[in-house]
């Protein structure tokens, strides 16, 4: 990878880091792994695709598509702006000067910010939060399954209590499938990803505090908002 694109010189992406012999070598995700990308992909499509599928459900039942659109409008705006802004542009895979991101999470999104090297602060830890993963995964899906229910009870003689019951199994799903992610996402990912000042993260401190020192733009910009190593 040419030197010009990684300007704050993360290890992440030199490709002459000695990692064989990095004291935290295996404890974190810091180097591009497509079977890393591919696990994620995984766990974070079902709970998304069950909402689509549910809103083309109420799509057929009404004929009004509006509810679908706006909801993949507002997933867009939520990974691709918010998530992008508020916790991406912290990351060390967000420091390579691309137009599109290589990530383990969101690879292939346009790099729209600049890159921050400083921890993520309360605001944007809140809109992370609250648009992007309470708004994805918990409220829309709420409030899907909610507006499902109250027309297929409202319309009963056409659609019927079968149509109804497997409505309801199918946005209980739907919220189960958005707690496996969760449950996943801490269990296999948030103990090894390389974003440590998301509110997820559960990597050890001295791990972290070896990534730093071997970072020292990051370290810099950590320790000026008080961060202490050791």
């Amino acid at each position: 990878m040419a030197e010009d694109l990684n300007p704050y010189h993360i290890c992440t992406w030199d490709n002459e880091s000695d990692c064989r012999n990095c004291q935290i070598e295996g404890e974190l995700h810091c180097k591009w792994d497509s079977r890393v990308l591919g696990a994620f992909i995984g766990i974070s499509l079902p709970a998304t695709l069950m909402t689509i599928f549910m809103l083309v459900v109420i799509g057929l039942m009404t004929g009004g598509w509006w509810p679908l659109v706006a909801y993949i409008a507002y997933v867009i705006v939520a990974f691709i702006i918010v998530e992008n802004k508020a916790l991406c542009s912290h990351c060390p895979y967000y420091s390579q000067e691309t137009a599109f991101l290589k990530c383990l999470a969101n690879n292939g999104f346009p790099r729209i910010w600049k890159y921050d090297p400083k921890p993520i602060n309360a605001l944007e830890r809140f809109w992370f939060w609250g648009p992007t993963v309470a708004g994805t995964f918990l409220v829309w899906p709420l409030a899907v399954m909610a507006y499902g229910i109250w027309l297929m009870s409202a319309n009963s003689a056409q659609y019927g209590q079968i149509a109804l019951v497997s409505f309801i199994l199918l946005g209980a799903s739907n919220l189960l499938a958005s707690v496996a992610f969760y449950v996943a996402l801490r269990a296999f990912f948030c103990s090894q990803c390389v974003n440590f000042s998301c509110q997820f993260n559960t990597v050890a401190k001295e791990v972290v505090d070896a990534y730093l020192e071997k970072n020292p733009v990051m370290r810099e910009a950590w320790e000026k908002t008080g961060y202490k190593l050791g």
